[in-house]
C-alpha cells in the first residue's frame, strides 16, 4: 500500500502554510518566544503584578488567559475595529494568519491595522511569532519589508468568543440594472474532490519529500485519475492547476493527516464522514478563507491575495440580499483601499516570447484576483451567485444565504428540497447518482463503500471488491450497504449485485485479524501434537493451529516457555535478516531456526525441493536442493533471475551461486535462451622450460600459427591435436620435439 528510487519532487507544498496552524506556530510558542519585557506589560494590561522576575511569565499569562470567561470579557471591553479584527481568525477558523494578509484584509475592510492590533497586542489575545528582532519595537504597521515571514497567533479561545461583525460605512456600489442569466452552484463540487482525494490515499498513502513536495509517482496517480482532476462540470473560471488545491484543503480540514514519525499522508479515520460531513462545506469554505489552498514559498507571503478573499465577501455582505455588485466595481472599491495582488507568473511559452505591440493591455491585478476567487472557490462553494448586468453583460457577483451563514452573518440556510431515490444502480456494478439528490453526508457515505470515476452533472462510481472491503473495514456491514443502496436507488437492487455484495463479504469474514499475536513453529507436526497435549488448562483463549507445525498465541503470557527448547525468536516488525546458507555443492540450501522467520521456508519453496536424504543436521536446520524442475516450477509462478538474485542478497547476505545461476541459465530463466551445449575435445599439450620459450614461439611464424590457448607461464594447447607439424618446424630451426 505504501520507491525503490526517490522520484522528483512536484508541486509545492511547505510544512507552513498560510493560514493554518502547523506545528511550532502554536500561542504558546509565540508567548514563549516574546521577551521578558513584553511579557511583563501584558501582564500588568491585565491586572497582574509580575514584579521583576523574568522566569514563568508565560505561564503566568497563560494561566491568566485560560480562566473561563477571560478572553470573552476582554473581547468585550476593546472596540468595535479591534473585534472585527479579532472577527477574522473566528472567520477562518485558524489561530494562525500570515502578519502581511491580515494587515490588507484589514485594510480592505476600511480598517486601520495599526489601530485595530494595538490592544488585542497589549492584552496578549494576539502574539506575533517570530517576535521582532528588537524587543521594544511594536509589530505595527504591518508593512511588507517589516514583516515578511511573520505571524499573528491567536489565543485559542478567540476562535469561539469572537465573530465577524456587519460591516459599516460605505461598500460597493450597488447595481441598478436588471440581472439576468443567474448561475449558483450546488456547493458539492469542493466536497466530491475531497471525496475522490481521500479514496486515493485510502488505498495508497502518498509520500512527501524533505522539502514537503509530493513525490513524483504520487503527483502523477492524482494528475490522472479521472475523478479527482477531471473537468468540473459548472465552473465559471477553471483553477490553472486541478489537483493541487484540493490537495492543500484536504489537509487544512483534516481529510488527509500526517503520520507520525513518517513522511506520509494518510486518509482519515472514516469516522471523519459521519462526524463532519453535514459541516463539511462550512469547514471547506473557512479554510479556504484562511488560505488552506495556497502553499507559498519560503520566504513569500500571499498579502494582498489571501487578504482579498474576506475583505470581498465581506464588502459583498455590506449590501442588501437582493443588491447586486459588478465585478469591476468591487475591483475598484478594494483597490482604493488594499494593495493588489501581484499578477500571476505568465506560462513558460509566452515568458520566452517576446511581448507584442499590437497585443492586448494587461489586465487589472485587483480585477483578476477576484475573478479568479469569486468565480472559481467561493462560486463552486456556493458563497457567490454570478450573472450578467444591464446590456454591456458586465459579470455581477452577489452573496447567497450560505455565503452569509459561513461568514456569521445569517441564519442557516435552508436546505435543498429532499430526494429521497436518486441512484441507478446497474447490472455491471456501476452507480450513476444525480446531484439533486445528494448532499456531504451521503458524498460520505458512498465514498466509504464505492470508488468515484467520473464527477459531473450526473455522478458514475463503481462497486468492487476492493471497494466493498473498504466499506466493511469502515464498520459498515453487507446488509447495511444493500439496505443503503436499495433505499435510495429508483430501480430495485440487480440480484447479481446483491450477490456480489454478500460473496465480497463473505470471502472477509473468512479471515480473522488478529491486533498482535506469537507464532511458535515446531520441529515436525508430531512435535507440535506434543506441545498441546500438554498445553496448561486456563481461561485464556487455547492456541490456534495455522499450519501442520505453526501455532498461534495471542496472550504471549500464557505460553508455557520452561517446557519448550527454544532455538529462536523473531519480532515480525523489523526488516527480514540474512538467515540462510548455501552448502558447499552450491545447489545445497540450509535455513537457519535461530535467525530465519516464518516466511523464509516458503520463499523457499518457490524455486527448490526438501531433500530425498535430509543431512544429519536436519533437526536444526531445514534443508532444500535447488533442480532444473524447482526452478521451472518459480518461473512458472513469475519468478526471475533479477527477483532470485535479489533474495539471495537478503536472505544469504551473499550473490547467488554459480551452480544455481548456471542452472537458471539452462531452464532459461533470464528469458534470454539456454546457452550454447558445452563442447569436448582431446587436447595434446606443449610444455616448455621458461615462459620466455613459449613466448618466443607464439611469436616466431613457422610456430606461432601451430599453438593455440595459453594454458599457463610454459603450457601451451597444440591445434588440432597433431605434433608432426610442430616437429617439421622445430626441425627446420634446429629444435627437437620430444613426445611423452
Amino acid at each position: 500500500m505504501t520507491h525503490p528510487t526517490p522520484d522528483e519532487p512536484t508541486t509545492a507544498d511547505p510544512d507552513v502554510e498560510s493560514g493554518a496552524s502547523p506545528s511550532g506556530l502554536s500561542y504558546r510558542a509565540a508567548v514563549a518566544a516574546a521577551g521578558p519585557g513584553r511579557l511583563r506589560a501584558i501582564l500588568r494590561e491585565l491586572g497582574v503584578d509580575a514584579g521583576r522576575r523574568s522566569l514563568g511569565l508565560d505561564e503566568a499569562l497563560l494561566d491568566r488567559l485560560d480562566e473561563p470567561g477571560a478572553v470573552a470579557e476582554l473581547i468585550a471591553s476593546i472596540g468595535p475595529d479591534d473585534r472585527q479584527a479579532l472577527g477574522l481568525f473566528a472567520l477562518s477558523q485558524t489561530p494562525c494568519w500570515p502578519a502581511v494578509a491580515f494587515g490588507e484584509a484589514l485594510l480592505g475592510l476600511g480598517i486601520d491595522p495599526s489601530l485595530a492590533l494595538e490592544r488585542p497586542l497589549a492584552l496578549g489575545l494576539v502574539a506575533p511569532l517570530p517576535p521582532p528582532a528588537d524587543p521594544d519595537a511594536p509589530v505595527t504597521p504591518l508593512d511588507r519589508d517589516r514583516v515578511l515571514g511573520m505571524r499573528l497567533v491567536a489565543h485559542p479561545d478567540v476562535l469561539e468568543s469572537a465573530r465577524v461583525l456587519a460591516p459599516g460605512g460605505d461598500g460597493p456600489p450597488p447595481i441598478d440594472e436588471p440581472v439576468h442569466l443567474v448561475r449558483e452552484a450546488d456547493g458539492l463540487e469542493p466536497v466530491l474532490r475531497l471525496a475522490s482525494l481521500w479514496q486515493l490515499a485510502d488505498a495508497s498513502p502518498f509520500k512527501r519529500t524533505r522539502q514537503g513536495d509530493l513525490y513524483k509517482r504520487d503527483r502523477q496517480r492524482l494528475d490522472e485519475d479521472p475523478a479527482l482532476s477531471g473537468p468540473i462540470a459548472d465552473v465559471l473560471c477553471p483553477p490553472d492547476d486541478p489537483v493541487s488545491p484540493w490537495l492543500h484543503l484536504s489537509r487544512a480540514v483534516g481529510l488527509l493527516v500526517d503520520e507520525p514519525n513518517s513522511d506520509r499522508l494518510l486518509a482519515a479515520s472514516p469516522d471523519f464522514w459521519s462526524e463532519h460531513g453535514v459541516h463539511l462545506p462550512q469547514m471547506i469554505a473557512s479554510r479556504w478563507i484562511a488560505g488552506g489552498d495556497l502553499r507559498p514559498g519560503p520566504g513569500d507571503d500571499p498579502g494582498p491575495l489571501l487578504g482579498l478573499r474576506p475583505a470581498a465577501l465581506l464588502g459583498l455582505a455590506s449590501r442588501k440580499e437582493d443588491q447586486w455588485v459588478a465585478l469591476d466595481d468591487l475591483a475598484a472599491f478594494l483597490s482604493s483601499r488594499m494593495s493588489a495582488p501581484a499578477p500571476p507568473d505568465p506560462p513558460k511559452a509566452d515568458r520566452r516570447r517576446k511581448a507584442d505591440d499590437n497585443g492586448p493591455p494587461p489586465g487589472d491585478p485587483m480585477r483578476d484576483a477576484l475573478r479568479a476567487a469569486l468565480l472559481g472557490p467561493a462560486y463552486l462553494m456556493g458563497l457567490v451567485r454570478v450573472g450578467e448586468a444591464g446590456p454591456s453583460r458586465r459579470t455581477a457577483v452577489q452573496l447567497t444565504p450560505r455565503g452569509r451563514f459561513v461568514l456569521g452573518l445569517g441564519p442557516t440556510p435552508p436546505p435543498p428540497p429532499r430526494i429521497e431515490q436518486f441512484l441507478f444502480v446497474q447490472p455491471n456494478f456501476e452507480i450513476v447518482a444525480y446531484r439533486q439528490g445528494m448532499n456531504p453526508a451521503q458524498v460520505g457515505r458512498l465514498s466509504r463503500f464505492a470508488r468515484w470515476e467520473q464527477l459531473g452533472s450526473a455522478l458514475t462510481l463503481r462497486l468492487n471488491s476492493d471497494s466493498i472491503d473498504r466499506g466493511l473495514a469502515s464498520g459498515l456491514s453487507a446488509d447495511e450497504i444493500r439496505a443503503w443502496l436499495a433505499q435510495h436507488a429508483v430501480r430495485p437492487l440487480p440480484e447479481g449485485v446483491s450477490g456480489a455484495i454478500a460473496t465480497w463479504a463473505g470471502r472477509r469474514d473468512r479471515l480473522t485479524f488478529f491486533a498482535s499475536a506469537t507464532l511458535i513453529e515446531f520441529g515436525s507436526s508430531a512435535e507440535l501434537e506434543d506441545a498441546l497435549a500438554d498445553w496448561p488448562d486456563g481461561p485464556a483463549p487455547a492456541p490456534i493451529r495455522v499450519a501442520d507445525r505453526v501455532l498461534l498465541v495471542e496472550d504471549e503470557a500464557v505460553i508455557p516457555f520452561k517446557r519448550f527448547r527454544l532455538a529462536g525468536a523473531r519480532d515480525y516488525r523489523k526488516p527480514p535478516e540474512a538467515c540462510v546458507e548455501v552448502g558447499p555443492d552450491g545447489v545445497s540450501i540450509a535455513a537457519d531456526p535461530a535467525r530465519g522467520d516464518l516466511f523464509v521456508e516458503a520463499e523457499l519453496s518457490r524455486f527448490a525441493d526438501p531433500p530425498e536424504a535430509a543431512p544429519a543436521e536436519a533437526t536444526l536446520r531445514r534443508w532444500y536442493v535447488v533442480s532444473p524442475s524447482s526452478l521451472r516450477r518459480a518461473g512458472a509462478e513469475g519468478m526471475t533471475l533479477a527477483s532470485l538474485s535479489q533474495w539471495f542478497a537478503h536472505r544469504t547476505g551473499g550473490p547467488m551461486p554459480p551452480a544455481i545461476r548456471w542452472l537458471c541459465r539452462v531452464v532459461d530463466l533470464d528469458g534470454d535462451g539456454p546457452p550454447p551445449p558445452p563442447r569436448a575435445s582431446r587436447p595434446m599439450l606443449l610444455r616448455v622450460a621458461s615462459a620466455e620459450v613459449l613466448d618466443g614461439l607464439y611469436q616466431h611464424p613457422d610456430t606461432g600459427p601451430l599453438l593455440g590457448d595459453r594454458l599457463g607461464p610454459t603450457a601451451a594447447v597444440l591445434r588440432g591435436g597433431d605434433p608432426g607439424p610442430l616437429r617439421e618446424a622445430l626441425g627446420r630451426l634446429g629444435v627437437p620435439l620430444e613426445l611423452e
